[in-house]
Parts: C-alpha cells; sequence; structure tokens
C-alpha cells in the first residue's frame, strides 16, 4: 500500500505442452490495483428551505393569576372573593398574588406596578401608585414581604386620606429566574433589576370602603 492505493501482485506460470522435464514454463505476471479513496452518491434529491419557512412551535396553556385581600399579615385567611371589603379607617391592606405555572422552578412571579382608583377602571384617573417600577413609593407606608423569590407575591399598605371606595390594581410579570436576577433591587424607589420578564394581564380587586368601626 501507498498513500492513495493498495497494490496485490502475483504471477501466473504456463508451462510447454511438449511435456519435458527441462522445458521452462512463462511466467506472466499480474497486479490488481485498488484505490484507498472513493465517493458515494446519495440517490435523493434534497430541497434546503430555511429555518424561517418551517418552525416547530409548542403553545401551552397560558399563567393563571389571582389576588386576594387578607384580614392580617399571615396571609392565611382571606376575604371572600367578588364581594365588597369594608375595612376600619387607618388599617392596612394586606395583597397576597399567586400563579398557576407548570414550570413552576423556573418562573417566578414579579409585582410591577400596584395602584388604586376610584373605578373599577384600571386606567381611569386618579391613579395612585403603591408600588410602582417593582418598587415601594412610600417605604413608611408600603413593605413587600414577598416579589420575584416564588410564584407567589405579598406587600401591605396603609392608605391614608378620606376615600368613599377604592379598587386595587396590580401588574404582573414572570421573570425567568435561569437567565437572570428576578429579585427587585430598589434604590430611590427605582428598580436596579434587568431582568427579562413575561407581562400579565392586569388583576383587579374591589371595592374596598372604609368604615370608622365595623360594629
Amino acid at each position: 500500500t501507498n498513500a492513495t492505493h493498495a497494490v496485490y501482485s502475483n504471477s501466473l506460470f504456463v508451462y510447454p505442452v511438449d511435456g519435458r522435464n527441462d522445458s521452462q514454463p512463462f511466467g506472466f505476471p499480474f497486479s490488481c490495483v485498488y484505490p484507498l479513496e472513493t465517493e458515494s452518491s446519495l440517490d435523493v434529491a434534497i430541497r434546503p428551505l430555511p429555518l424561517t419557512d418551517h418552525k416547530v412551535v409548542r403553545v401551552g396553556a397560558k399563567a393563571k393569576a389571582s389576588m386576594s385581600l387578607y384580614r392580617d399579615t399571615n396571609y392565611t385567611q382571606p376575604y371572600p372573593a367578588g364581594q365588597p371589603v369594608t375595612l376600619i379607617a387607618g388599617s392596612s391592606l394586606y395583597v397576597g398574588v399567586s400563579v398557576e405555572e407548570s414550570e413552576a422552578e423556573r418562573f417566578v412571579v414579579v409585582l410591577e406596578d400596584c395602584y388604586t382608583t376610584e373605578s373599577p377602571s384600571p386606567d381611569n384617573p386618579p391613579q395612585i401608585y403603591m408600588i410602582q417600577d417593582r418598587c415601594p413609593t412610600n417605604r413608611t407606608q408600603v413593605t413587600v414581604e414577598e416579589s420575584g423569590s416564588s410564584l407567589r407575591a405579598r406587600f401591605s399598605a396603609l392608605l391614608q386620606g378620606d376615600y368613599r371606595y377604592i379598587f386595587l390594581h396590580c401588574s404582573l410579570s414572570l421573570c425567568d429566574q435561569r437567565s437572570s436576577s428576578c429579585t427587585p433591587v430598589c434604590s430611590r424607589r427605582r428598580s436596579r433589576s434587568v431582568s427579562k420578564s413575561i407581562r400579565l394581564k392586569p388583576l383587579t380587586i374591589g371595592p374596598i370602603t372604609w368604615a370608622q368601626s365595623l360594629e
């Protein structure tokens, strides 16, 4: 063998037909040469297509979010959903949010903005913010207990002022904690977090009314 071929060599001897013992045979050397490299072709026509023309997309169920108003700091006893809530003037709101998501180990819920209006519509002014850009607007009145660490978020707020009734609105987002830090880091109320998030549909509870006493 050499760098390109394998060579098989041999000789064929032919003796004369007279049968004499002193007759010399005729020698015919021959060789077979085989190349070490070869090519093969696929007898099938292949038509390349751009990747953008054929994509496989799986659409799963939407994340389900819910928001409740709780009676105290334990966040274990919610007020009945869909019913008006009457609180004593000067008391705090205890708000809890939870999200049902199939990839619970990957995503966490983040409180983006929470504010009150005097109507059920979240777009109607005036909008009084308690949480804006993931951070409390007033740290002396608003405390974020949990946000950006699980599929549950909680905060409490002390409302001051003369309200006949209010509606509470919160916008949320799902944050992928595998690719970024999801816990808001607040400096002068603004969040310095740069995580990539998926916005969810805003939630609303209310009306919430105020009374001097519950007797």
